[in-house]
This record gives structure tokens, sequence and C-alpha cells, in this order.
């Protein structure tokens, strides 16, 4: 639909000033507060103005009653006001300089009504007379920490590397959420539903073009131009990594789409083919796609598909071994030579030096444990460790012995010339996750990949190494 260059978007991530139109005056828990609350949670630094035919004040801020009575231009709008106001809206805005405007509201073409449809046109049609872009209807908008503007008080207020683009506002919230505790940072995030101006193009040729995004990743339900849309995902995936998940697959998910920002679903096969032809990682599940980034982020190049497994337990090592190469990863066993190294400090009793390699006896020994991992980070048969931290298990009067295996781990991941991961097994009582909680932030902070099973590390990595051996032709 549009044709607008990326830099003509950079006034929707760093307004100036920003009016939030239909904020609830009399109800400081109605949802229409969120934005308003973020966004002093966040300080934004430019001037918030309030509007409301209603009038009066919030917390101090003056409500105005009209766009007319702001004695100053307005760069960006939130609107949260009704569809029907919504045209009436766009019209106030032409005339206070305003850039852009974000609809929250929904009530448009998802419904799949008539009256829905014909509002939704009728805004598409405002924002080409007036040159207003529009995100959304129906959308959560923009996260972006550098310019403090967020849409949810509790998310990182840090920058990082990782652009977001969402059809969906609650799978938007839901991927930050699934990876903020694990240390990935966001450049920009976009929630922007039924794209009646901007879409999915539009946002992605912004953040292949953004200095500050090294990673991007997408959630789409559906397209508005397919060919444009895979042109500039060919252009982004040559400069960055691209993660994608594709909503509305199946029949069942191609009608909840519809219904949800009123998009036309693909054919699997053809995302598929999409994805192998320009080298996309494509994951079908949040839960892989925070796994994905995490992976990104955190986790160097391996040279190949080797690992060395250290892990707690015997029957245990059976079913990660075979995880593992059930993903296409390489599980070689441990030579004779280095295994006689490590038994020289090592009892043979509960501790299976193979690869897997079971430590249980060795953990009243952090020194011997930390030699071990030392002795197989530099085995010449591997290409990267994975290190099984069972937090469960831990009784409070071993929590100094704990940390220092911790330190330890930590520490060899900073000298070794291999990539080392760590899958965390914890309960979650609340006793538990406030004692893991420190032990989880020490990995964080070193900037360690962390999974919370073997099997989604295994999945991750495998399908980052495959995402990189196309990219050398290896594949």
């Amino acid at each position: 639909m549009s044709n607008f260059k990326g830099e003509s978007l950079q006034p929707l991530f760093y307004p100036t000033s920003i009016a939030l139109a239909g904020v609830t005056v009399d109800n400081p828990q109605h949802w229409t507060r969120t934005f308003l609350d973020s966004l002093r949670e966040f300080q934004f630094e430019g001037p918030l103005y309030l509007v409301n035919p209603k009038g009066g004040e919030i917390s101090g801020i003056k409500i105005y009653r009209r766009f007319a009575d702001i004695p100053q231009n307005v760069d960006y709008v939130i609107s949260t006001v009704p569809a029907k106001a919504a045209s009436g809206l766009i019209e106030e805005c032409a005339h206070k300089g305003v850039k852009a405007v974000h609809f929250c509201t929904a009530g448009f073409s998802e419904t799949g009504e008539e009256e829905g449809v014909r509002l939704e046109a009728q805004l598409a049609d405002l924002s080409r007379r007036t040159g207003i872009r529009i995100i959304g209807p129906n959308c959560m908008g923009i996260y972006c920490p550098g310019s403090r503007m967020s849409f949810n008080t509790d998310f990182p207020k840090e920058s990082g590397p990782v652009g977001f683009i969402s059809q969906s506002g609650g799978n938007t919230s839901g991927l930050i959420r699934r990876v903020m505790s694990r240390g990935v940072r966001f450049s920009k995030v976009i929630s922007y539903g039924n794209a009646c101006d901007l879409n999915e193009s539009d946002f992605l040729e912004y953040l292949a073009a953004d200095s500050e995004t090294k990673i991007i990743g997408l959630y789409i339900e559906g397209v508005k131009d397919g060919g444009r849309f895979r042109q500039t995902l060919h252009k982004a995936a040559e400069e960055k990594a691209v993660v994608l998940l594709k909503g509305g697959i199946t029949e069942g998910g191609a009608r909840a789409a519809a219904s949800h920002t009123g998009s036309l679903a693909g054919s699997e096969v053809i995302w598929d083919s999409l994805c192998k032809q320009l080298g996309i990682i494509q994951v079908h599940s949040l839960e892989e796609f925070a796994d994905s980034l995490v992976t990104l982020r955190f986790m160097s190049d391996p040279r190949g598909r080797r690992v060395a497994l250290i892990g707690a337990g015997g029957g245990s090592s059976v079913l990660i071994a075979d995880e593992f190469e059930r993903s296409g990863l390489s599980v070689p066993p441990l030579p004779q030579e280095i295994r006689n190294w490590i038994r020289e400090f090592t009892p043979l009793a509960g501790n299976i030096l193979r690869n897997p390699i079971d430590y249980s006896q060795n953990m009243t020994e952090p020194e011997n444990l930390l030699r071990t991992v030392r002795i197989i980070s530099q085995w010449e048969g591997i290409d990267f460790l994975i290190w099984f931290l069972d937090l469960a298990w831990i009784q409070l009067n071993e929590m100094d012995r704990m940390r220092k295996i911790i330190d330890g781990i930590l520490a060899e991941s900073r000298a070794a010339l291999k990539p080392i991961a760590i899958v965390v097994q914890t309960d979650i009582s609340p006793e538990q996750v406030k004692k893991d909680y420190s032990f989880l932030q020490k990995c964080v902070s070193s900037e360690l990949p962390i999974y919370y099973s073997f099997t989604s590390a295994a999945n991750a990595i495998n399908l980052v190494l495959s995402h990189n051996e196309r990219r050398l032709g290896k594949a």
C-alpha cells in the first residue's frame, strides 16, 4: 500500500511529543491508562498531552477537551477512542502537525462486519489524504527503550540489538517476557495489528536499515503485498539474521487469524519454501522463537555440530544424547586419553566419563569439576559444550559451593575457545524461584545462552547452525 522509505518512520520511534486520545478520566485501573502509566514509568522526556471531552486532570496532568486546545503541535498520537470516532480524530490531528497515529482500538476489519471494514477503509483513505501515518488499528503500537516509549510498565528499560515486528499485541508481550529474564533486549518492537496504512514491509524495511538492530524477529498472520514483502524480506535476510513465526498456517489457525487481524493466511508449503529460499530461521511457537533469539544473541557460532554434554545422572544422559542426535547434532564419545586424564583426579564410583559426562559425585569437589570442564573444552573433537545445571536439588547449605561452581563456569566460558551454553532445570515453588534467581542473573550478566530444557537447546542450536550453514553454502 505504501512506498515510503524507512527514514520517514523515524518520528514514530523518536517523537518529540505524544498525545493520548481517549484516556479514561475516572477509573485509574481502566485499560486506556496503560499507555500513560508506561510512558511515565519509562520517563518519556517530551511533553505528554491528554485528550478527553470530559476534561479534568490525571496526576497533575491537564486533560484537554479537544486537540485544538493543545497550545503546541503534537508529533505522535496514541488513540484509544472508539472505532466510530477514529476518522474524526485523524481530521483533528491534521490541524496539529501530527506525523503518526497509533490506534489501539479494535472494532474494524477484524470483526468481519461491513461497518468495521468501512471504518478501516475510511482511516486508510484519510491517511493518504492527510499524510498522517497510521499504526494499526487493533494493536499495541511501539516499544522503543531508546526513546523511552513503551506500552507496558514492566518491559526492560535497556536497549538491545533485537528488532521485533508482530501483528499480534499479545504475542508481542509474550515474546518479550519469555526472553527478558534471559538477557535479550530490544532496539524497536512494533505491534501493528490490521495494518490499514503502515504494514509489515514498511517496518521490515526500516529495521533492515536500522544500525541499532542486528537481529530481526517477525510474527506474521498475513501480508498486504506479497511481492513487496518477499523483496523486502530478501534484502533484510542478506544483511541480518531473521527469525519468522507464521501464524494461521492450519485451517483453524487461518480462521483465527482472519478474526484476529483480518488477515488472509498462506499455505504452510509456501511459507516453508520462502524461508528456505531466503535463509530465514522459521520457528513454530513462541518458545522456539525465544530460544532462537537467545541462541543468536549469546552463542558465538560453533565451528560444527559436535557437542559435549556435561550433565548429571546416567538415565537422563541417555535421553539427552538421544535428543541432541535427533536434532541433527553429534555427541561423539570421549577419547580414552581424555578419560584417563580426568580419572587422575576423579573417583570411579558415580561418575560416567563418556559423553554425556555424568559428574554426579564430582559435584562435591568444585575444583575437580571445573578441571573436567577445562579439559573437555580443549578437546578438538567437539565444537561446543552444553552444561546441565539442576538447581532443584540444591540445599541451602550447599549454596556457597554452587556459587563457586557457577563462578567457575562463567570464568571458563570467558576463557574457552568454544561456545558454552547452560541448560537450567528447576521447579516453580516460590522458595526455589527466589533461590535460583541470583544464579540465573549471574549467567545472564555474563551473556551466556540459557535454556530451560535440553530439547529446546538442541532444537534452537540446530536451527541456528542450519541457518549459518545455508549462508555459507554448506547445505
